[in-house]
């Protein structure tokens, strides 16, 4: 049997299939005249993330199932949603004896049952929590709280994301009548104009963009009738920014670098800085509360990295950029839009707090 470049969302390992050359009919997904690969071929790549796994009675999932959840659909496609399992039993057909207890019931990651590697994240959580408390509140300067710079920047260095030359990201701003905003006024506001935010401090710009025109809307809060100018901006060259979605990772080949364990153990450290920096801001908010992304921030400059990238948190689907120096890219034209319909989604936050009471 042969499974192909189509089985598997991995770049890793769609290019290891693709490279051999080899076109046939996939016995998995049923493509046709696609790259078809032995699966006992990719053994090695698979044995890296099943010795992550141990055997659970009470809670975890079967592996196909968990292996999904834990890597988000970055190994399999959709396409063989009812066969990943058969698959993966064919890719180590013949080690199937040293696995075979993963396959009988549920599993879970190794690092989740074993409390030893809180010694390993925590520090990194507490020494977060208690730096962004004495930045905010004590010493703004000289911090005896300093952060392990090291260790963040091997993190840090494991979410490059290069971002294609001609790329189009978008800007908006609310204008006062529907005659909008020209180019040259899309960009940055002046330093002297610059207030602090989630990523800049005062009166250092940086230019904020969305993924999309939807995004910018969203991130921009307005509201019925308004006219929105949203500037279409192009990138110049190419550029590498930090991903904090953490969505840009390929585990197979974290797990040929022998870095995979690594990289889950410390995934929840990162989502919180990620959750800290796509806060949405809020008309009650200190900007005190912004010094410790205004740091993050402007130590992932100091990398070398054009700007950072983080998940919207008004518009699920979007993610936005902040670029540390605006000359990266260059606003083609603009637009204007008369937001015409506002559909609120709500809940109750009193009947949430009367629960937990």
């Amino acid at each position: 049997m042969r499974c192909c470049s189509e089985c598997f969302t991995s770049t890793y390992l769609k290019d290891v299939i693709n490279s051999n050359n080899i076109l046939g009919n996939c016995d998995f997904c049923n493509s046709q005249n696609v790259s078809v690969y032995n699966p006992e071929e990719l053994t090695l790549f698979f044995q890296n993330i099943l010795d992550l796994y141990l055997p659970s009675k009470n809670i975890g999932s079967s592996i196909e199932e968990q292996i999904e959840k834990d890597f988000k659909g970055k190994i399999f496609s959709p396409k063989i949603t009812n066969k990943r399992k058969d698959l993966l039993a064919k890719i180590i057909a013949n080690d199937f004896s040293q696995y075979k207890k993963l396959f009988k019931g549920k599993i879970l990651l190794k690092h989740q049952y074993d409390s030893s590697t809180d010694v390993i994240v925590k520090p990194l959580q507490i020494s977060w929590e208690r730096f962004a408390d004495e930045i905010k509140a004590i010493n703004r300067f000289h911090l005896q709280n300093a952060l392990d710079l090291e260790k963040l920047k091997i993190l840090l260095s494991r979410y490059v994301r290069r971002i294609p030359k001609g790329k189009l990201f978008f800007r908006a701003r609310i204008s006062d009548s529907i005659n909008g905003f020209a180019t040259n006024e899309m960009g940055c506001p002046p330093k002297d104009k610059t207030k602090g935010g989630r990523a800049n401090p005062p009166g250092i710009s940086y230019l904020y963009l969305g993924d999309s025109i939807k995004t910018t809307l969203y991130e921009t809060r307005a509201t019925l009738f308004d006219y929105v100018s949203i500037g279409h901006f192009q990138l110049k060259e190419e550029i590498e920014v930090i991903n904090l979605r953490g969505d840009t990772y390929d585990p197979i080949l974290l797990a040929d670098r022998n870095e995979l364990e690594d990289f889950l153990v410390h995934l929840p450290f990162i989502a919180k800085l990620e959750q800290e920096l796509s806060k949405p801001r809020r008309r009650s908010d200190n900007e005190l509360d912004y010094l410790p992304t205004q740091y993050l921030s402007e130590f992932i400059k100091s990398m070398g990295f054009h700007g950072v990238e983080y998940q919207s948190s008004l518009f699920e689907n979007g993610y936005n950029l902040a670029i540390f120096n605006s000359t990266n890219f260059t606003c083609k034209k603009v637009e204007v839009y008369e937001i015409d319909k506002i559909d609120l989604l709500h809940k109750s936050v009193t009947q949430l707090q009367t629960r937990k009471n």
